[in-house]
């Protein structure tokens, strides 16, 4: 269901009608009528500078029925627009959607419509564009861009290039930049070599054909990428050159080409405070290689004395489509290597962590406040046959459960959000007491691969709603007495076989006329808590959708951490 925010209190319009008119002619009165309009005005350019200050348009489909002389935005919008997003077809749900100020469906051409949006925007204004249209990003549109707000521009997020020719303009302040798709890489390697001393944050990837080849094939053929020439690893993402980057994100590149030639060069992974590898090739080599730098750095006489520069990562997301023990392996000397990780992010398709956790956790645990372990992409009918067995033996079990949490709950005391595979066998889910409760600090719980029904969203005699009260009941005993569950956000998520091999291209579902099943809507669920005359907390579950629930935070649920699932 669509939630809608709740109604905020306003004291100023809440007074009657009369003491408001009472309150006019009072300032009539004292003859200050004048002033009282100036400042009625002062006061709202200033909200519509608050109100407009970021916006999110999305434009859902193309047509020829704009009025001729007709500006896409009014004139409020475009004078105090700051961060500017604009998209076409779905959504992108992993964005804060509180920002979304405007959905127009009659635009007739998006270069074009874009285009005038930049010329309606004074000069000196944007500081972030994002172009997330599922069309390359022109030339006339960057070159717009860059003439237009290059004084000012430091974010600049975009799905993939078009055809730029070598005299085309590139953005010169840059501090954050996205490509999903960099095709060859011959494109955006001038716009990354113009900004290399000023770029914090960088997120490339091959996106647009890694997506095309999970529609054909299920996992394991990350090679069959295709890479960006050698040049662009060489001098694009010469990573020693970068002095000021802090976070970079890659999805679907081989990380093999970026391997550092020495522990020095190494050493300059101690500087990213996140790094997020998804899908990437090399992956097992590539984290052997920081773990070797990262203990050079911190125990090795021939490091930097002074000072001494340790590790400041504190965000990792890994993803893997074919786990093998040579990944694992590298992935528990990576996190052995270092200690202070806040975010944690091991996402596994076709295997399962099928083990205690203590092995990722241990060197981390007092610092984490976001953890996320398991992803598995078998459909429900091959779940018992396990492709990979790195991670332990056996299946799922809720012995496993059980010791998974409480290991969580000793090693993690400051665990905040917390994302687990469902343990569940057949149509049958019990689980018992655990230790989750002790977890003070913990606000967001997120249960992939939770058993569902593509026809009425059942399992065995619950419905998903159900099944959300039931979980509370489980895990969290009653309550006598004592201070209300800290607990106020669950989140029940289809697998990620579900959302990201399941889910075609928009054009498709449309021709089909096939509605999303009803769990990818209703798999949300704020919680409220009331007493009893008992004295006992007790659960109220209301379904709400994605967007209302970030609307309610103020922040989007887990902020990237599972971007992946909704994604996909």
């Amino acid at each position: 269901m669509e939630g809608t925010l709740p109604p905020q209190p306003c004291r100023l319009l809440d007074l009657p009608n009369e003491l408001k008119l009472h309150i006019v002619d009072y300032i009539h009165d004292m003859r200050d009528l004048y002033n009282l309009s100036r400042t009625c005005s002062v006061l709202e350019h200033k909200v519509m500078k608050r109100l407009y200050h970021s916006v999110d348009c999305h434009f859902p489909r193309l047509s020829h029925s704009r009025k001729s002389g007709s500006r896409p935005f009014r004139a409020p919008v475009t004078q105090s627009v700051r961060h500017l997003t604009v998209r076409y077809g779905m959504v992108d749900r992993t964005l804060p959607s509180s920002a979304s100020r405007v959905d127009s469906g009659d635009m007739y051409n998006p270069d074009d419509f874009i285009y005038e949006i930049l010329q309606d925007i004074p000069t000196g204004r944007l500081t972030s564009f994002a172009f997330l249209y599922q069309t390359p990003l022109g030339a006339r549109l960057l070159d717009q861009l860059i003439q237009r707000h290059d004084s000012t521009l430091q974010h600049l997020r975009f799905c993939e290039p078009g055809a730029w020719e070598k005299s085309s303009l590139v953005p010169t302040n840059l501090t954050s930049l996205e490509c999903r798709t960099v095709h060859d890489g011959d494109s955006i390697e001038r716009i990354i070599m113009t900004n290399k001393k000023t770029l914090q944050k960088l997120q490339l990837g091959q996106e647009k054909q890694l997506i095309e080849q999970y529609h054909q094939r299920r996992g394991g053929h990350m090679e069959q990428v295709n890479q960006p020439k050698d040049t662009f690893f060489t001098a694009a993402l010469a990573l020693k050159d970068f002095k000021n980057l802090r976070e970079l994100s890659l999805h679907a590149l081989d990380v093999s080409r970026l391997r550092p030639g020495s522990m020095q060069e190494g050493s300059f992974f101690c500087n990213l405070e996140r790094m997020t590898l998804e899908s990437c090739p090399g992956s097992a080599e590539f984290l052997d290689l920081l773990a070797n730098a990262f203990h050079w750095t911190l125990h090795s006489s021939e490091a930097p004395q002074n000072p001494r520069v340790p590790p400041k990562l504190k965000h990792f997301l890994f993803r893997h489509e074919n786990p093998t023990a040579a990944v694992k392996d590298s992935i528990v000397r990576f996190l052995g290597s270092f200690n202070g990780l806040n975010t944690l992010s091991l996402l596994f398709d076709n295997g399962a962590i099928l083990e205690r956790p203590s092995t990722f956790i241990e060197r981390h645990g007092p610092t984490l406040r976001t953890l996320v372990l398991e992803a598995r992409t078998q459909p429900r009918e091959h779940l018992s046959m396990d492709t990979s067995r790195p991670f332990g033996a056996g299946g799922y079990s809720q012995e496993l459960w059980v010791e998974s949490i409480n290991d969580i709950a000793r090693f993690c005391p400051n665990l905040v959000e917390l994302g687990m595979g469902f343990p569940w066998n057949d149509e049958l889910v019990r689980l018992r007491k655990t230790a989750l409760p002790t977890l003070q600090h913990l606000r967001t719980i997120h249960i992939r691969n939770f058993p569902e029904n593509h026809v009425c969203s059942q399992l065995g005699d619950y419905s998903i709603k159900e099944y959300a009260n039931k979980f509370i009941e489980w895990v969290f005993p009653d309550l006598v007495g004592g201070c209300q569950p800290s607990l106020e956000q669950l989140a029940i998520g289809p697998t990620v076989y579900q959302s990201r091999w399941k889910m075609k291209p928009s054009s498709t579902s449309t021709a089909l006329g096939r509605q999303p099943p009803q769990f990818l809507s209703t798999h949300h669920f704020c919680l409220d808590w009331a007493q009893t005359r008992f004295g006992r907390w007790t659960p109220l579950v209301t379904p709400v959708s994605e967007k209302f629930m970030e609307e309610l935070a103020g922040t989007r649920p887990l902020g990237g951490v599972f971007e992946q699932v909704w994604l996909r």
